[in-house]
């Protein structure tokens, strides 16, 4: 009898875990269309490594930024990314008038592709009445401060040409979700169209369209992990191209997230390695 009370207590302990385990929320990248009833505040780091923007290539460093997003209704939900720092270093393109080949320092409060952003999300339908989730979204936002470097300025050789220090983007698009045996299909597909920027896109452009899609299995628990993996794109199909694969690792202990991944680059001018790391908090 004992024995059988302790069987029992085990398997009641694993199914806990399981079932805690799968209140995790989503993967590094890509979103749920739920909208859930829970604000989230979430601290990311990711590294990067052989980027190519508009003057410099082989661009490698990190960036951190917050994200904090609130419900509302039973079918909205505010959204605010802020990358509040990037410290990194790159080589100055052959096709630039002075510093060819040189090493430049890059440094400041402020991401790179990513700016400061506020999303307004509408979910249209529910798993409970459709078998699946599905929503849209609507965003704008700038760049949060420029980026310093040591790259010398044309105008005055004296100074500094700073980078990404202008520019505003905005995007919008639909988020999937539905659950399979396997565990839970993710995707996301929206546009971005940069304007007036600085220095990002590897052509030169100031003002450029940018596809943004996501799509993520979140599969069945191993414990209390959960694996994943996502594939994401950014990029117009021509000078900028982004294209990646994330492998990663995600647990849920009550409202506390911990999400860790690393990024592969499978050829164009984007991340070629880097790690990534995420908490995150909901309550």
């Amino acid at each position: 009898m004992q024995k059988t009370l302790g069987y029992a207590a085990i398997l009641a302990t694993l199914l806990a875990g399981q079932a805690l385990a799968g209140t995790v929320t989503e993967p590094l990248r890509t979103q749920y269309a739920d909208i859930s009833d829970k604000m989230e505040l979430k601290l990311g780091w990711q590294s990067f490594k052989g980027m190519e923007v508009d003057e410099v290539e082989d661009l490698e460093g990190w960036t951190a930024m917050a994200e904090f997003s609130i419900p509302f209704g039973d079918r909205f939900r505010l959204r605010f990314n802020y990358p509040f720092k990037t410290n990194a270093e790159a080589t100055v393109k052959d096709d630039q008038p002075m510093q060819q080949g040189e090493k430049v320092d890059v440094e400041g409060n402020g991401g790179v592709y990513d700016f400061a952003v506020l999303t307004f999300e509408h979910q249209l339908s529910f798993a409970e009445d459709t078998g699946y989730n599905l929503s849209y979204y609507v965003s704008g936002g700038r760049v949060p401060g420029r980026l310093e470097t040591t790259k010398r300025d044309l105008k005055n050789v004296d100074e500094f040409d700073p980078m990404n220090h202008t520019g505003i983007v905005f995007s919008g698009g639909v988020k999937f979700d539905r659950q399979h045996s396997f565990g839970q299909l993710l995707a996301n597909l929206g546009l971005r169209y940069y304007t007036d920027s600085d220095d990002l896109h590897p052509n030169g452009d100031d003002t450029f369209p940018a596809l943004d899609a996501r799509l993520a299995v979140v599969f069945s628990p191993w414990g209390a992990l959960h694996p994943a993996v996502e594939v994401t794109y950014l990029g117009d199909f021509s000078d900028l191209n982004q294209f990646s694969v994330l492998p990663e690792l995600l647990y849920t202990y009550k409202s506390l997230d911990l999400k860790a991944g690393a990024e592969i680059g499978l050829g164009g001018t984007g991340n070629e390695l880097g790690a990534v790391l995420q908490a995150g908090i909901h309550f």
